[in-house]
């Protein structure tokens, strides 16, 4: 959890909090912040990141399709293919999520900006998604494509 909560701190650290943008920005900070897969090289973030601190009107659907959907495509191959091991993480890492990380905890830890474990809730149908599922998810995801170097 250390390395994937420095990494991302790392990969957000330039991105101006939902306050800090325009109306008409907060859609385009939505993507990079709670969209972009987390295993998006640093390099994107900070191209993202960089457009955004411009202030310029952006197309946010553009910017989806242009680098949200290559990725998203290129993760969900990634977890087709490795199925039976991403069930396996999955439920490693619900197991050590559910000792160590209650959900009043993480729900406390995300308020206060201090975990980056639930960021891609969007990506759940349905908003009562526990944060604990999520950042076992995440957490198995990010195993599955950084620790085995799977692309």
């Amino acid at each position: 959890m250390d390395k994937f909560e420095k990494e991302m701190a790392q990969k957000l650290k330039n991105l101006p909090g939902h306050m800090g943008v325009s109306e008409n920005l907060k859609e385009f900070r939505n993507v990079i912040s709670h969209e972009l897969p987390e295993n998006v090289p640093s390099n994107t973030f900070r191209k993202l990141i960089k457009i955004l601190l411009q202030n310029k009107p952006i197309d946010a659907e553009q910017i989806r399709k242009v680098y949200l959907e290559p990725l998203l495509r290129k993760e969900n191959k990634i977890l087709d293919k490795n199925k039976a091991k991403f069930r396996r993480l999955k439920l490693s890492a619900r197991k050590w999520v559910k000792n160590n990380l209650s959900e009043e905890e993480l729900q406390k830890l995300w308020k206060e900006h201090k975990t980056w474990l639930p960021r891609r809730y969007t990506i759940y149908k349905n908003p009562n998604v526990s944060f604990q599922k999520i950042a076992a998810d995440t957490l198995a995801r990010f195993a599955l494509i950084n620790h085995w170097n799977i692309v």
